[in-house]
């Protein structure tokens, strides 16, 4: 195929050796190497040749990473487990079948291997109607380069090449913009009054109200408070409200929203900036969401917890105070969220924290520490029935999952999981919060490391403002520049 380099693959019995014609970036990239390349540049290089790679369906089975090499347009695959490196996806040739299959699994006749290998299926599957290919020839788009001859001895492929479709421009340069979602915590009765309008809003509005056993929005303008505090509604209500306020974005600045970099969400947050990333659609979201909001009030109400809020202490002074209030085999106490430059949240049994409220505020330089008005142990070990329970209801919710459309920050790494990562990579990481430590503060700085300069918190209260505000203020202009950081709120 012209304006593509070839890539060879081994014999196989029944199989002839040949090119396959194409890279997976399906480009002829105008540079050597990505070194010393910013991410948007990185983005803006490869996006006129996006398209048609776009459209070959590509499935990784679980165990396999996809790693893009050194040189531009080449890509491998590795098998976690084994370390084994393949050139082609693994479940192109399934070696224990010891036959090639198709994208759905069936085994191929070897009587039509060398008149349909696998990069002329991809092909059909791309551009045809029902996995059949309209026949035409190819109008290359890119610079040409030659394919080597192929020997005489050896038949022409009988599939004629199909024609792309014309190559759409490159998508619009990312900002440098951060979608920020609080989580429990900063709801409100009296919450969404002001955006409960807005024709996407209310379409979501009905939608939950067909999935919950509540009014969400009754509960949320009229309250009772403590109703609205528990976990099972606050979580369902947070999540609407977080994208209810993207709705109020995106009317006022649409680009804000469909050209963010990156977004990230606090605790239960998280789920709200995966929605927006497009890793959820909404149903999918509030049903996984309903149940984890479930699953933690009933992990909550198996034994007496509480949450501390402290500030003006180091985490390992904390951590070490944490210990020293454990006097028990059952007894439970550890740092839950690490909010902000020496801003924390401590949770556990209820007699551990309770021991450990007189011990912070004894330690010199505490400026707070203050019980909080939940009764869950979040993000510690006492959440693990309900993480057992997340577990299954996130790898139903698998099939339906689809790669960011921008850059995640997560809370149990502190750290991006990048556009176009596989949902696989994702949802253990959702998991695994329910029991760690939040890493908001981390996951803020590797933010504003990044290149994002301007922050919308999305979502009831400012909370995460003021907590971004506090971490700006103490950065040193020796370790990023944060003159252009700025936040603003949309309120749900």
């Amino acid at each position: 195929m012209p304006g593509v380099k070839p890539v060879t693959v081994e014999s196989r019995a029944g199989i002839q050796s040949r090119g396959l014609g194409y890279e997976p970036s399906w480009s002829s990239i105008p540079f050597e190497s990505y070194e010393g390349m910013t991410q948007l540049q990185f983005q803006e290089a490869n996006a006129p040749f996006l398209k048609h790679g776009g459209q070959v369906p590509l499935h990784i089975p679980p165990g396999w990473r996809r790693v893009e090499s050194k040189m531009p347009g080449k890509h491998f695959y590795v098998q976690r487990e084994t370390g084994t490196i393949q050139r082609m996806p693994a479940d192109i040739f399934h070696p224990k079948e010891k036959s090639w299959m198709t994208a759905d699994g069936k085994r191929i006749a070897e009587d039509g291997l060398n008149d349909n290998m696998p990069d002329l299926l991809a092909l059909e599957l791309a551009y045809g109607g029902g996995g059949k290919a309209k026949k035409a020839v190819v109008k290359p788009k890119v610079i040409p380069v030659a394919l080597p001859e192929e020997p005489e001895k050896q038949e022409k492929p009988k599939a004629a090449l199909l024609e792309p479709e014309p190559v759409a421009s490159a998508p619009a340069r990312a900002l440098p913009v951060g979608l920020l979602f609080p989580g429990q915590g900063s709801q409100y009765v009296k919450m969404m009054a002001g955006v409960k309008d807005i024709p996407a809003v209310k379409d979501m509005l009905e939608k939950a109200n067909n999935m919950l056993d509540f009014n969400l929005l009754d509960l949320c303008l009229k309250g009772p408070e403590p109703e609205l505090e528990r976990t099972k509604a606050c979580q369902p209500a947070m999540y609407v409200a977080g994208l209810a306020a993207v709705e109020k974005l995106r009317a006022e600045k649409p680009e804000k929203v469909e050209r963010c970099q990156a977004v990230a969400g606090l605790s239960l947050g998280e789920y709200t900036a995966l929605t927006v990333a497009g890793v959820f659609d909404f149903e999918t979201g509030l049903k996984v969401v309903k149940l984890r909001g479930e699953a933690m009030q009933e992990a909550a109400e198996a034994s007496q917890q509480a949450m501390l809020s402290v500030a003006g202490l180091d985490k390992d002074t904390l951590t070490r105070l944490c210990a020293e209030a454990c006097e028990g085999p059952n007894d439970v106490c550890q740092v839950a969220n690490f909010l902000f430059p020496n801003g924390f949240s401590c949770a556990g049994t209820l007699a551990a924290i309770q021991r450990l409220e007189p011990k912070v505020k004894a330690t010199e330089g505490c400026l707070q520490a203050k019980m909080l008005k939940t009764s869950g142990g979040f993000h510690t070990k006492l959440m693990q029935p309900a993480r057992d329970k997340l577990l299954d209801a996130l790898q139903d919710a698998l099939p339906k999952m689809k790669p960011p459309r921008c850059d995640v920050y997560m809370n149990v790494t502190g750290k991006k999981i990048a556009a176009g990562t596989p949902p696989a990579e994702i949802w253990p990481l959702l998991a695994d919060q329910l029991v760690n430590c939040v890493q908001w503060e981390p996951s803020i700085l590797a933010m504003i490391q990044d290149g994002v300069s301007e922050y919308y918190e999305c979502g009831p209260m400012k909370q995460l403002k003021a907590m971004l505000v506090s971490q700006v203020s103490n950065l040193s202009s020796t370790v990023v520049d944060t003159s252009a950081a700025r936040t603003s709120i949309m309120s749900g």
